[in-house]
């Protein structure tokens, strides 16, 4: 099973629009309104792929109730701590002439104290049940800077696997507990180490040194370069899966990560579950919402992947 840990969790609504223009009035051509926030997107992504899933972290609201209800709808088992506040709305402009994407993010409710330490202790128990657990997304206002080193230490202690997906300050803290993996993108890592990513050589040399950081496994993306994942001996390259038509690159790294945690909790090997990451990244681009993928897509995505490893075995 995996428990995903969503600490600033929203509504995500998506809007098409033939051509955005400030100071313009526009009228949608689709809009969409989901639960979300980065671990969220993991969640409904793992779902999808078969995955046993309960989505925990902060909720506020009216909002809040949508978001947890929504979570239950889509089978995943929601274990939020509510708060009070409003949790926020985040909000993503598609123009369909330029093909850009323009994203307005709210900050969300301060977390309590003790708010925070009854997450802890929800946690504690969800993580007991666990085989992983993955934390995704920024600090909401109130937890402390380290809040993902103390919840990782906290589960790895109840015998799970942590998995982080985290930027800057909250990144850095989060590497202090080790993590069993982490998966930064390019300019994570780039801000992370004060370096640019602009060769093999580059990449391969960041592996590295995430992994000196205190990650345990780093699954590094790249965009249109594709993948990296490394265990500490053997550095190996995953390039993108091409699919044509694509209309949403936002949830692109949170299906990768969900598709790989599907795949090791299917009994896959570290490549064959990276793979079925990449397939449900290039799955994502299809879809309006982030973090929707069609399984059937994913599937058929993979099939070439197998077939040349059979003829090469």
């Amino acid at each position: 099973m995996l428990v995903t840990v969503t600490l600033n969790a929203a509504i995500d609504k998506t809007y098409r629009l033939p051509k955005l223009i400030p100071g313009q009035l526009h009228r949608t051509q689709e809009q969409l309104s989901l639960p979300g926030g980065k671990g969220i997107n993991v969640a409904r992504v793992a779902r999808t792929l078969g995955t046993d899933v309960i989505a925990t972290g902060f909720v506020a609201g009216h909002n809040g109730r949508f978001i947890a209800e929504g979570c239950a709808k889509m089978g995943i088992a929601p274990a939020f701590v509510e708060m009070e506040g409003e949790s926020r709305c985040c909000l993503t402009f598609l123009d369909e002439e330029s093909g850009e994407v323009t994203e307005v993010l709210e900050q969300g409710p301060v977390v309590s104290d003790r708010a925070f330490e009854q997450l802890k202790g929800k946690l504690r128990l969800l993580a007991s049940q666990a085989s992983y657990v993955s934390f995704s997304g920024s600090l909401p206002a109130g937890v402390p800077l380290d809040a993902y080193q103390i919840l990782i230490e906290l589960v790895r202690l109840e015998g799970a696997l942590p998995v982080l997906d985290a930027s800057g300050t909250a990144l850095v803290h989060g590497l202090k507990a080790q993590p069993y993996l982490v998966k930064p993108n390019r300019d994570e890592a780039e801000a992370l180490l004060g370096y640019r990513l602009e060769s093999e050589d580059a990449i391969g040399q960041a592996l590295r040194d995430i992994h000196s950081h205190g990650a345990q496994r780093v699954l590094l993306s790249m965009g249109e370069q594709g993948a990296w994942f490394s265990a500490g001996e053997e550095q190996l390259h995953f390039p993108v899966v091409q699919v044509e038509n694509a209309v949403n690159p936002v949830g692109c790294g949170d299906a990768l990560l969900a598709g790989m945690i599907a795949g090791r909790l299917k009994g896959l090997e570290w490549s064959a579950a990276v793979q079925m990451g990449m397939a449900s990244a290039a799955a994502n681009l299809l879809a309006v919402g982030a973090g929707i993928v069609d399984p059937e897509f994913v599937e058929r995505l993979l099939r070439p992947t197998l077939s040349q490893k059979q003829e090469g075995s």
